[in-house]
């Protein structure tokens, strides 16, 4: 599997307790197309919950909106934002969609990934693929995938997984 990590020592992995094997989204997507489907159904165009480690090692979760570009997911945080800082410190995250308002039984489904996250440039064709504008400047990454994992919810209110992993 192929991803970027230029970024990030390996031996900064090994301590922050990363070991993993990472994915692009479009690696992700041609061994699980199904998968990716149910995921992207839920991600595009909507606000979804990204948890990063703060400086202290405790978690941050805030909402971000997420998009799939190049074939990489991306997100965009504020360019003031402390994430930047803490990301820089610990790229991993962990990404878990949010249920329609009214979806209190849980038909919609989840979706949830984690990797890490890796900064890229504003003139990259993954990030000029984002859709909108702010009146804000941003600062982008893409998300490797480690894991991905879809919830769906059978008529007894079971939960029924599907995961996916790199292959090492």
């Amino acid at each position: 599997m192929s991803f970027y990590l230029g970024t990030y020592p390996r031996a900064r992995l090994r301590k922050s307790g990363f070991l993993g094997v990472v994915a692009t989204w479009a690696e992700f997507a041609e061994a699980e197309p199904g998968l990716a489907a149910f995921a992207r159904e839920r991600i595009e165009g909507r606000i979804v919950y990204q948890a990063t480690l703060r400086l202290d090692g405790g978690p941050r979760v805030h909402p971000v909106s997420p998009w799939i570009g190049a074939g990489l997911l991306c997100v965009s945080f504020r360019d003031a934002s402390p994430k930047i800082r803490e990301v820089t410190h610990d790229a991993r995250y962990a990404l878990h969609t949010a249920q329609p308002w009214e979806d209190h039984a849980g038909e919609f489904g989840e979706f949830m990934a984690r990797g890490l996250l890796e900064p890229v440039t504003a003139s990259h064709p993954a990030v000029t693929a984002r859709p909108g504008q702010t009146p804000y400047g941003l600062v982008h990454y893409v998300c490797s995938i480690e894991e991905a994992v879809a919830t769906e919810y059978s008529d007894e209110e079971m939960p029924v997984y599907r995961r996916w992993k790199p292959p090492l």
